[in-house]
């Protein structure tokens, strides 16, 4: 789990920086760099100008989540397929979701009963002769399907049959924003003028916290499934 917790940190650490310029616009702090002074910004429009900064804000921060949640599937998948790990010794968690990815690909509707029927077929072959079990990055991007709020990323991690203790325990309604508001932006139904135009530096400092402590417990959740081999049964 070292790329997964690498890029907690470095995306982290991007978010905080990110946070201490924004923070520093809206109060209009002085700083000082090597002995130079780097004043207030001064733009054509200020407050439009930190407006789109606190948009872009939260852009960073889904950036965060969605990257490190894949992030740290994606190492567990990577470790099956190292392993050589069959359907039969995998966990009955993970078996689960192969075998519906795997079935999935033939319910299309155009699909027909011979189509399907190959499909599990192949299955089936792919089971008996215990071959390895295979998962890539588009499992988990299908099941995460772009919307990565709390409620989706506990769904995730019970589905894996991971256990996720969190240290901060509430309704998470603050990740949920993080979500709605990306949404909102990607689709271009808000701007960046208006996406966060309502949100406090407090709400801000508030909902980095939150997605930083909730990123970093089900992190801790993968990496002890992953450090434990639960993916694997009898293990």
């Amino acid at each position: 789990m070292k790329t997964t917790k690498a890029l907690y940190e470095g995306r982290k650490d991007e978010i905080e920086f990110y946070y201490q310029i924004l923070n520093d616009v809206i109060n209009h702090e002085t700083t000082s760099n090597g002995g130079n002074n780097i004043g207030w910004i001064k733009t054509s429009d200020n407050n439009r100008f930190i407006r789109i900064m606190k948009s872009n804000f939260l852009l960073m921060l889904y950036n965060l989540i969605e990257s490190c949640v894949k992030k740290g599937f994606e190492e567990v998948y990577e470790v099956l397929e190292a392993e050589n790990v069959s359907y039969v010794q995998a966990s009955y968690a993970l078996r689960d979701i192969w075998s519906s990815y795997e079935i999935s690909k033939a319910e299309h509707n155009n699909a027909i009963d011979e189509t399907y029927g190959n499909r599990v077929k192949a299955i089936l072959e792919q089971v008996i002769s215990n071959a390895p079990l295979t998962l890539s990055k588009k499992v988990i991007e299908k099941m995460a399907s772009g919307n990565l709020d709390a409620r989706k990323i506990r769904e995730l991690l019970d589905k894996h049959d991971i256990n996720f203790v969190e240290t901060n325990a509430g309704d998470k309604r603050r990740i949920l924003t993080v979500k709605t508001k990306r949404n909102l932006l990607a689709h271009g139904d808000e701007s960046f003028d208006e996406a966060a135009r309502d949100l406090t530096l407090e709400d801000l400092n508030n909902i980095k916290n939150e997605v930083l402590v909730f990123i970093e417990d089900a992190i801790n959740g993968i990496e002890s499934y992953y450090n434990n081999r639960f993916y694997c049964i009898g293990e």
